[in-house]
C-alpha cells in the first residue's frame, strides 16, 4: 500500500478515535429532529438529511456514534470520487495525492465529521462530476441516466445543485466539439429524470408559496455590512480551504484552459462571491465550487503542496487541540461533560409536575434540536419564532398545564413568562453539552408551572 493511502486511512482512524469528544451540534440534532418529522421538503433545505437521519434512527435509534459514522462514511465515498475523477483526468498518482489533500483540508478534516446538508450536496455533486468526465471522455449516452439520477439525489440535498444543471448547460454550449449533444434525446431525459426526482420538493414549495425564498432572502438583511461580509467571505474561504486550493478555484475560473473545470468551481464560486457583500455567507455553503481544483490539486507545484498541507495541518492541529484540551467547559460540568446529556430524560421525568400537562419549549432550533434528541420528548418554539417548526403543530396550553423552556441567551424570558403562569422558577444547573459555540454556558432551563393564560413567549 502506497503512502497517500495510508496517511488516509491514518487520518479516518484518528477520527474514529476522537467521535465520543465531539458531541452533537445544534444543527445535527435540528436536522435529526427533521428525520421525526418526514415531509417531502423543508423551509430551509430539500429533504434527503431527514431521510437519511430517518433510516439512521431506525437501524440505531438515538445514537450519536450513528450519526458521526454516517459524516465519516460519506467523506469517505467522496474520498473515493475525488481519486476516480483526478484519475480520468490526469493519472493514477495524482489521483492519490488528490484523495489525500481532500482529507487534509479543514473543511474536510474537521467539518467532515458532522452530518449536514451540505455533505451530502458534496457527495452527489462529486458523484455528477464523475459521471460528467466518464460522459465526455467515452461518448456514451447511458451515462446522461446515470448524470440526471446523480443530479435528482443532489438537488433533494440542497438547492445548490441547481447549479450544476446550469454548469452543464454552459459547458456543452462553449464546447464546440461536444454540441452535438443538443441534437440528441439522452441529455433531455436525464434531465427528466432530475426533476422527477426534484418533482416532491417543487410540489411542497409551491403549496407554501416558495417559503424557502423569503426564508433565504431573510438572511440577506435590510442593512448589509459589505465591507465585513467580504472579508468574512474570502477570509474564511481562505482559511477552510487553504490559499492552495481557493486561488486555485480562481485562477481555474479566469486563466485554466480546461474549460471543464472552469465552469464547474466558476458556476458555484461566482455566484456566492456576488451575493457576499450583502449576505454572510456560510464557509461550507460554496464548498462544491473547489471539487475541481481538489481533484486538480495532486498535480500542484512542491511548493503549493508545501503551503496545503502547512496550512492545513497548521489549522487542524490547533483546531482539533482548541476542542479536544482548551475547550472552556463549565467548572461544575467537567468530568461529567460527556455524560450529562444521557441523563436528560431522567431530569425530565423528574421534574415535570404531577398536575397537568406539561409541555417543552425552546427559542433556538439548535437547542430545539438537542433536547427532542437527549431528551427523548417532543420540544416545541412559540408560535412565529421559526417557521418550520410552526408546521409541525404549536401546542394549545390550557389552565394549569406547565412548560419546561430551554432557552439560549434570553434570560430576559423568565420575566415574560412570570404573568402567565402561577410559579416560574429557573434550574439551578447545567443540564445539557456540546461543543456548540457558547452553548452550555448560555442556556437556561426555566420551569413554568400553572398556566393562568396568554401567549407564550
Amino acid at each position: 500500500m502506497n503512502l497517500p493511502l495510508l496517511l488516509i486511512a491514518a487520518i479516518t482512524l484518528l477520527k474514529l478515535g476522537m467521535i465520543r469528544y465531539f458531541p452533537l451540534i445544534g444543527d445535527e440534532a435540528y436536522y435529526w429532529l427533521w428525520g421525526q418529522h418526514l415531509a417531502f421538503s423543508y423551509v430551509d433545505h430539500p429533504p434527503m438529511i431527514a431521510y437519511l437521519n430517518r433510516v439512521l434512527s431506525t437501524l440505531f435509534g438515538n445514537s450519536e456514534l450513528a450519526i458521526r459514522l454516517a459524516a465519516l462514511t460519506i467523506v469517505l465515498m467522496v474520498t473515493y470520487l475525488v481519486y476516480l475523477t483526478a484519475r480520468e483526468l490526469f493519472d493514477r498518482q495524482t489521483a492519490l495525492k488528490s484523495a489525500l489533500f481532500f482529507n487534509l483540508i479543514p473543511t474536510f478534516f474537521g467539518g467532515g465529521m458532522f452530518l449536514v446538508p451540505q455533505m451530502l450536496v458534496f457527495l452527489f455533486w462529486s458523484l455528477s462530476f464523475y459521471l460528467l468526465v466518464r460522459l465526455i471522455k467515452s461518448g456514451n449516452g447511458k451515462y446522461w441516466y446515470y448524470l440526471g439520477m446523480a443530479v435528482g439525489l443532489g438537488l433533494l440535498s440542497d438547492y445548490v445543485m441547481a447549479l450544476f444543471i446550469i454548469a452543464t448547460v454552459v459547458f456543452f454550449a462553449i464546447e464546440k466539439d461536444q454540441r452535438f449533444w443538443f441534437k440528441r434525446i439522452e441529455p433531455y431525459l436525464g434531465l427528466c429524470l432530475s426533476l422527477g426526482l426534484f418533482l416532491p420538493v417543487i410540489v411542497w414549495n409551491f403549496g407554501l408559496g416558495f417559503t424557502p425564498l423569503f426564508y433565504w432572502g431573510g438572511k440577506m438583511g435590510a442593512g448589509p455590512r459589505i465591507g465585513d461580509n467580504l472579508l468574512n467571505f474570502f477570509g474564511l474561504q481562505t482559511l477552510l480551504y487553504t490559499p492552495p486550493i481557493f486561488f486555485g478555484t480562481i485562477y481555474l475560473i479566469f486563466k485554466a484552459k480546461n474549460k471543464l473545470l472552469a465552469v464547474l468551481a466558476g458556476a458555484v464560486f461566482l455566484p456566492f462571491a456576488l451575493i457576499s457583500p450583502i449576505m454572510n455567507v456560510g464557509g461550507h455553503w460554496p464548498a462544491c465550487a473547489y471539487f475541481p481544483a481538489i481533484a486538480a490539486s495532486g498535480k500542484l507545484k512542491r511548493w503549493a503542496i508545501s503551503v496545503l498541507i502547512g496550512f492545513a495541518l497548521l489549522l487542524n492541529v490547533g483546531g482539533f487541540s482548541y476542542f479536544l484540551f482548551f475547550y472552556p467547559t463549565p467548572a461544575d460540568l467537567r468530568g461529567r461533560e460527556f455524560t450529562i446529556n444521557s441523563q436528560l430524560p431522567t431530569y425530565l421525568k423528574e421534574t415535570t409536575p404531577k398536575t397537568g400537562r406539561t409541555y417543552y419549549f425552546a427559542n433556538d432550533l439548535g437547542i430545539l434540536g438537542l433536547v427532542a434528541f437527549h431528551g427523548q420528548v417532543r420540544v416545541n418554539m412559540a408560535p412565529g419564532r421559526l417557521k418550520q417548526v410552526d408546521l409541525w403543530g404549536i401546542p394549545e396550553l390550557k389552565k394549569g398545564d406547565n412548560i419546561i423552556y430551554f432557552a439560549i441567551n434570553e434570560k430576559e424570558l423568565s420575566d415574560k413568562l412570570k404573568p402567565l403562569f402561577r410559579r416560574v422558577w429557573t434550574e439551578p444547573q447545567r443540564r445539557l453539552f456540546n461543543k456548540d459555540a457558547d452553548l452550555p454556558k448560555l442556556t437556561q432551563i426555566f420551569h413554568a408551572e400553572g398556566y393562568k393564560g396568554g401567549l407564550v413567549p
